[in-house]
């Protein structure tokens, strides 16, 4: 599983993950490959499609373990801009076997970003709420800050707003060192 501030649930689970193959699957696949730019710009300042790709995937095996494991914020990015592309295609046109799965998984608790059909069948009343499933299951969001902002904060505002060190190479759109790419397990 991936650490987050609260703990997936069953639902949230099955969003994130069939949001995240679906980036994987098509994020090679743009053509011309500089529409890749253009549906995921945040991301494509730090991520080749290969690399978005290979990192999604890496995130996808290890949501489906039982141990927890710590995304950087090169992760963060690029699995919050996938959920916002995403989510944007499913509340547009809803996969009926998703929303079939949610509706036997959603808790009360989902009911914070999840809108499900009130009839057993079909797609009508189906939402996701974006930012409500940002504001659930992001620790923030300071990977969305743009370099300059964030070159005007001292050192001392950078440490006091407990930025992580991977910020800054976010931030810049610079490519991640492999090494921050590496999804370390959870202290306990």
């Amino acid at each position: 599983m991936l650490h987050f501030p609260s703990p997936l649930t069953a639902a949230a689970t099955e969003i994130v993950i069939s949001c995240l193959e679906i980036a994987a699957d098509m994020a090679v696949d743009f053509d011309p490959p500089e529409a890749w730019r253009d549906v995921y710009p945040l991301s494509a300042e730090c991520f080749t499609p290969e690399l978005a790709r290979e990192t999604l995937l890496g995130l996808l095996v290890k949501l489906r373990l039982p141990e927890a494991y710590v995304p950087t914020e090169y992760h963060w990015r690029l699995m919050y801009e996938c959920l916002k592309v995403q989510i944007k295609v499913l509340n547009d046109v809803p996969l009926p076997s998703l929303v079939a799965q949610l509706t036997t998984l959603a808790t009360a608790h989902d009911a914070l970003y999840l809108s499900l059909p009130t009839r057993a069948q079909g797609v009508e009343g189906f939402h996701i709420d974006f930012d409500a499933l940002i504001d659930t299951y992001f620790w923030d969001t300071d990977f969305l800050m743009d370099a300059e902002s964030f070159a005007r904060l001292s050192a001392e505002a950078k440490t006091n707003l407990g930025f992580s060190p991977s910020v800054f190479g976010v931030t810049q759109g610079l490519a991640p060192h492999p090494e921050e790419l590496v999804l370390r397990r959870a202290e306990e």
